[in-house]
């Protein structure tokens, strides 16, 4: 087990400052010192005088230049107007996030792409990958029974992949998973389901909850040709785009999930924790 990884400074940048120890990474990280487009990358291109943002603009395709081979602008629709506009730049970047990428690039056809930018290969779209997610066991201890907080790091914990390194850890399925967690004391929410009132009520409200401890295991997916997005031609967002077509199945050859809880529990038992 080891501590989780963080962006984070250890000593000013411009106007970023250090990390506080204040548990605020979630809202953003109001002293920039936890990385984030707001805190880091935005305001470093504000300052060079060579940024603009167009909000409400929706990319409906990258263009392809076949005098230079290469991709030359991006055309958009005003979400609000309706109205067409095309940027022009020597070098484009699609950060749509997977499935918009793929669909900006599957919706940017021509006479040397039928199929999509970049798409000689037919690959486009296909070997659509999740990943597992929220399989673990979780713990608590009847320490610190009487605090409500010990420590403020900006991360949990993290436990590399175990599985499947070499011949003693061989397992049936494909490759491994590693764990992310931490620990934390109950808040309120722990007394929803006791639907009570009154002052012994209260009391127990004031008080600290249990301490806990959780693993959730983090694998991979496997790819699979056939699994895979595609356009919907029929089908058009109010944009009149395409929308996207999902068909995807689960493989059982990515059926780590028994072990991943399983062995999320033996650790914790071994530790000590109670179920």
């Amino acid at each position: 087990m080891t501590i989780g990884r963080t962006a984070h400074l250890t000593q000013p940048i411009g106007k970023r400052g250090t990390c506080q120890s204040r548990n605020r990474c979630m809202r953003g990280c109001p002293y920039g010192a936890y990385f984030s487009s707001l805190a880091s990358t935005l305001p470093a291109a504000e300052a060079s005088g060579n940024l603009t943002i167009r909000p409400f603009s929706i990319v409906t395709e990258i263009v392809y230049d076949t005098n230079t081979q290469k991709a030359k602008s991006v055309r958009i629709k005003d979400a609000e107007t309706g109205e067409t506009h095309e940027y022009f730049a020597k070098i484009i970047f699609s950060c749509a996030s997977a499935f918009g990428s793929a669909q900006i690039l599957m919706q940017s056809t021509s006479d040397r792409f039928p199929n999509g930018l970049g798409n000689d290969s037919g690959e486009l779209g296909h070997n659509v990958m999740d990943h597992h997610f929220r399989l673990g066991a979780e713990g608590y201890d009847d320490e610190f029974s009487d605090k409500y907080f010990k420590g403020r790091r900006p991360n949990g914990i993290y436990v590399p992949r175990f599985q499947n390194l070499d011949a003693a850890t061989k397992k049936t399925y494909l490759r491994g998973f590693g764990y992310q967690g931490g620990g934390s004391v109950e808040n309120w929410s722990r007394m929803i389901k006791e639907a009570d009132f009154g002052t012994a009520f209260k009391a127990a409200m004031a008080q600290p909850g249990k301490w806990t401890i959780g693993l959730m295991g983090f694998g991979e997916y496997l790819p699979y040709h056939d699994n895979k997005i595609s356009l919907n031609t029929e089908k058009l967002d109010k944009y009149g785009l395409p929308t996207l077509t999902m068909d995807v199945e689960w493989n059982k050859t990515n059926s780590k999930c028994k072990d991943m809880m399983a062995s999320a529990e033996d650790m914790l038992n071994a530790a000590g924790f109670k179920g």
